[in-house]
């Protein structure tokens, strides 16, 4: 024993700027090395009855002598408490295990991920203790910047979701946690792209939500909610991205809280939900206005696609056929593999065909040629598309020129055509 407390000592002042790490005077520093010779050798043993004295000693002692106290204290603590058989005792290392959550944090930061954690055990060790796992993970979401946070954001959504059944929270509460959770996920998920357990937290996240992301759900929510909060900007933005993302845009109360958002911050966000739901209405004259001015500042690849679109079929359907090709050519430029672009382009011609041409049998046909082109286009770029395509073909060729038609007109099939007027292309010549 003496020549242990020598080599002790020998050690301590060895490294002596480290004292501070291994105790604050020479006792606590011999303590501290002592234990945890002590509990690091049973430890590795498995012998965690025997390690607990001496970790215990340790923690109370040098508590930021390595991060590995807290994590070996928590296996410890947990086959201690899986072992007690006496209520009283067991409870004692279940508050034990949870402060040493508050100690760890204490001494080597990872807050957010270290209240989460404690959460956790909580619940593990007192089901019923929802309310009590809440509070923690709300304080938790503060402190959500840390790369170890993300299963955090899970735990803390199941917790509400476990609530909800039990009849301790309210359903409301599971939008919002969801909309927490999922909103730090996405930031983890932009600083570490790379990391695949972020994004399958994040599909997993998806899936305990779905069974109660139903519009059905969703809208009677944020009805009840709106009058009390429909100048709060943070609310609005809430309610209308998860609006949006359920496709609950038809409802009454996606288009009011669009319209209050708008109003008090307005955004090219908000400008293409307005542009959205202006187009669902058929103001497609308000649609326009919304969107041309902002389409540019929208950050989002697929919004500003989906703006495009939108623009294209709502000039399509005021009868501006150029304006409206020039928009869906705009969403090919950034998406050339969007077949509804095509599709719409098609469909202009179609809608034009009578006025591009001077006589009946031929020309004022044309434009069906090229319509079935761009359909063709389409189906051939986007497959979601095809069914889609295929029905207009058939309606569009149905209205090609007879063969006799054709001949009369000097014009055999496969021949090239120019037809002019607005769409200014060639096609191939055919007859229905």
């Amino acid at each position: 024993m003496k020549r242990i407390s020598f080599i002790a000592f020998a050690l301590l002042f060895s490294f002596f700027g480290f004292a501070q790490k291994y105790g604050s005077t020479p006792e606590d520093s011999l303590s501290c090395i002592q234990n945890l010779s002590i509990y690091q050798e049973f430890f590795k043993q498995r012998n965690y009855a025997d390690a607990y004295p001496a970790w215990k000693e340790v923690v109370k002692v040098c508590p930021k002598t390595s991060l590995n106290t807290y994590i070996r204290g928590n296996a410890i603590l947990k086959t201690m408490i899986a072992k007690e058989q006496n209520p009283t005792k067991k409870e004692a290392y279940i508050a034990e295990l949870l402060a040493l959550w508050d100690l760890r944090a204490q001494n080597y930061g990872s807050e957010g991920y270290c209240l989460g954690m404690k959460a956790r055990d909580m619940r593990t060790y007192h089901p019923k203790k929802i309310k009590e796992a809440h509070a923690l993970y709300q304080a938790a979401l503060e402190h959500s910047n840390d790369k170890a946070f993300f299963p955090i954001a899970f735990f803390y959504l199941e917790n509400v979701v476990e609530g909800v059944k039990a009849g301790v929270l309210d359903k409301a509460l599971i939008f919002d946690a969801y909309e927490q959770a999922a909103g730090v996920l996405e930031t983890l998920i932009t600083n570490y792209p790379t990391d695949t357990n972020i994004s399958n937290t994040q599909k997993q996240l998806d899936i305990i939500f779905e069974p109660y992301a139903a519009c059905s759900d969703l809208i009677p929510i944020y009805e009840k909610k709106f009058e009390e909060h429909k100048l709060d900007a943070s609310f609005l933005k809430k309610a209308t991205k998860m609006l949006d993302y359920k496709n609950c845009t038809d409802a009454p109360i996606f288009f009011r809280a669009t319209q209050a958002l708008h109003a008090i911050d307005p955004t090219p966000e908000t400008a293409y939900l307005m542009g959205k739901m202006t187009y669902a209405k058929k103001n497609y004259s308000a649609t326009i206005k919304y969107l041309e001015s902002q389409i540019e500042s929208i950050a989002k690849k697929n919004e500003k696609v989906s703006a495009y679109l939108l623009l294209a079929n709502s000039y399509l359907n005021l009868g501006s056929y150029s304006a409206c090709r020039n928009m869906a050519n705009q969403a090919l430029a950034l998406d050339p593999n969007e077949g509804k672009a095509y599709l719409i382009i098609g469909n202009a011609y179609a809608s034009s065909a009578r006025a591009c041409g001077d006589e009946p049998l031929v020309a004022q046909k044309a434009g069906y040629w090229a319509a079935v082109d761009k359909l063709n286009k389409a189906k051939s770029v986007d497959p979601s598309v095809a069914d889609q395509a295929n029905q207009l073909i058939n309606i569009y060729r149905s209205n090609f020129p007879s063969g006799d038609d054709l001949f009369y007109f000097g014009l055999s099939e496969g021949g090239s055509y120019r037809i002019g007027c607005w769409i200014g292309e060639s096609t191939v010549i055919r007859a229905r």
